[in-house]
């Protein structure tokens, strides 16, 4: 059809960075069908995408005929990178959950988006504490288990001072799924005795001996809690298995408090 022949054009006007031509045939694609009316809005939004103009796509897609928005896997996928541009992070899952339903073979990389979602939610309210507990509350339990995202969780409620709700969804996290990066991560909670902590250290030790994250982690608890030949041990351990430039400066800072300067 005369419409079908000028979105072609378009595409190729576009794919040459002639916008002023790719507008031109687009305005000329105006259709007869709601079918050409569909396809010159996908067009359209894809344009908009590829320039980063997410609002404009947004409008593209909302003016597609009848229910197409909601229904057509394609207007689903491009509303997503749209939502994704905008930084809407509640329509991102919206859009998300939809595009699973409609079409299984999305299923990846509409996880993908989720996963992104919640951890930007995150980041959003790093600096208020009771948006971040709303946020946390509210999320799957899936995606709380996930390193990256119980990682960025910790390392906000610490920033914030809530080194216990820190320390509880590390926990949690690291009894469902072992990451060696998080549990340093739970060496950084240290407020007041930790002798709780390095109980439930000691404790994964029985299953995770060759971790030099958790090495490292019971180090710094240790050294905390002024019990310098444990300390000691460990750290030495942790640098054994895996030297880091952590451990090494736990140990000058346990030479310092032994009173070694040398």
């Amino acid at each position: 059809s005369t419409s079908l022949n000028a979105i072609l054009a378009a595409r190729a006007a576009n794919e040459l960075r002639q916008f002023d031509k790719r507008d031109a045939h687009l305005r000329a694609a105006t259709g007869k069908s709601p079918g050409d009316d569909t396809l010159r809005l996908m067009a359209q939004a894809q344009f908009d995408l590829e320039q980063r103009l997410p609002q404009k796509a947004l409008g593209a897609l909302k003016a597609l005929p009848g229910n197409a928005q909601r229904k057509h896997v394609g207007a689903l996928t491009l509303e997503l990178k749209a939502q994704q541009q905008a930084r809407n992070w509640d329509a991102v899952l919206e859009v998300a959950d939809q595009l699973e339903k409609r079409n299984d073979s999305h299923r990846a990389m509409a996880e993908q988006m989720r996963q992104q979602a919640w951890l930007e939610k995150l980041r959003a309210c790093a600096e208020d504490g009771k948006s971040l507990r709303a946020v946390w509350k509210s999320m799957p339990g899936e995606y709380r288990h996930l390193p990256r995202i119980a990682a960025e969780a910790a390392r906000s409620f610490m920033r914030l001072g809530e080194c216990a709700m820190s320390r509880k969804l590390l926990a949690e996290t690291l009894s469902a799924q072992w990451d060696s990066g998080l549990v340093a991560l739970y060496g950084d909670c240290r407020e007041g005795s930790v002798v709780a902590q390095i109980e439930q250290a000691e404790d994964w030790l029985k299953e995770h001996h060759d971790d030099a994250g958790l090495m490292l982690t019971l180090g710094k608890l240790c050294l905390h809690q002024e019990l310098w030949g444990k300390a000691q041990s460990y750290l030495d351990a942790s640098i054994s298995l895996q030297p880091s430039r952590d451990a090494y400066t736990a140990l000058a800072h346990l030479a310092e408090k032994q009173k070694k300067p040398d």
